[in-house]
């Protein structure tokens, strides 16, 4: 984040969206009815099959689009490996997996570019459009909307898990689906209803993406962790300590803008911190429509949806959670 901060400013009154709010994805005005949407996003593996990684990471960089209430049409691959170390039938695997995801999408990869490299990093560039009256931001959330989560947590404890082989395959095939799972009906969803904001909660961890959304948006938010789905194999490993560093250092992070109540305990106060890959979407919608929003995204398959809080007035403090 300190080093984006750092780049160049450019004045072009044709970008909508920039580095400001540290936004899911760049958004840049064609003309009076089409706006482009960009991003890049890039992963060392998390999953053992590459195929699997591949599809992981095309929802991964995708996301982005979607979080942004845009329709993603083009990608570049990025592909970084070792030639002399990596089997060519894993590479044509892992891009296959990325291709496929894609197509899911609705999109293509139009090219790419390769690099060797001491490990396997892979991800995409991604171009999408949107409507310019149309964008969904991460800073238009509103005093009495209600915030609404698509995807449960737990990606990162349970991949900290695998690499220390204490997974159960149960829990390795739950946060594959989750992480291979589009954002496109979640999308679809919102914008059928109506949302004032939004964002898809990935490293940052839920409170490190809640914070930036009311710091954005210059509210506050409540948070109900009771509310907040989690993969239920999740709570044991937490109570093991098994938390990523970053899930840590997200934790550290949004600790002084954040008030916990006394009963919620010191691992659930990590768990609603832990760094997340491809995860889910983090809507902020207006009361009167959220139960209808929360009712079309379960239609829609997406039936790990909860309402988990909501937004009020700047407060002293960005994040109350209780």
């Amino acid at each position: 984040m300190q080093v984006l901060h750092q780049l160049p400013k450019f004045d072009d009154p044709k970008i909508l969206v920039g580095g400001t709010h540290m936004d899911d994805a760049a958004v840049y005005k064609i003309d009076e009815n089409t706006a482009i949407v960009q991003t890049v996003d890039i992963l060392t593996p998390i999953a053992d099959d590459p195929y699997i990684f591949g599809q992981i990471v095309a929802a991964n960089s995708l996301s982005d689009i979607y979080a942004m209430g845009a329709k993603p049409i083009t990608s570049l691959s990025i592909l970084c490996y070792p030639p002399e170390k990596i089997d060519n039938k894993i590479v044509n695997s892992m891009l296959k997996g990325a291709a496929d995801k894609v197509k899911e999408a609705g999109a293509c990869i139009i090219g790419g570019h390769t690099l060797k490299d001491t490990e396997v990093k892979c991800g995409l560039a991604v171009t999408g459009i949107v409507a310019p009256d149309k964008i969904v931001t991460n800073s238009g959330a509103k005093p009495g909307d209600r915030l609404i989560l698509t995807k449960p947590l737990g990606t990162g404890i349970i991949s900290t898990a695998i690499k220390a082989n204490l997974a159960p395959t149960k829990a390795i095939n739950k946060i594959n689906n989750n992480m291979c799972q589009l954002n496109k009906n979640a999308c679809d969803a919102m914008l059928e209803v109506g949302v004032s904001s939004a964002t898809d909660i990935t490293g940052f961890g839920l409170l490190g993406h809640v914070f930036e959304m009311a710091e954005a948006s210059n509210v506050s938010m409540i948070i109900k962790a009771p509310q907040v789905p989690i993969i239920e194999e999740t709570l044991e490993f937490a109570k093991m300590g098994l938390f990523p560093q970053g899930s840590i250092m997200n934790f550290e992070f949004v600790k002084p803008n954040t008030q916990f109540e006394h009963n919620v305990d010191a691992e659930l106060q990590l768990l609603l911190c832990d760094a997340q890959t491809s995860g889910g979407l983090l809507i902020s919608v207006p009361e009167e429509r959220s139960e209808t929003l929360l009712n079309l995204l379960i239609m829609k398959g997406i039936t790990s949806a909860c309402i988990i809080g909501g937004v009020i007035n700047e407060k002293e403090r960005r994040i109350y959670v209780n």
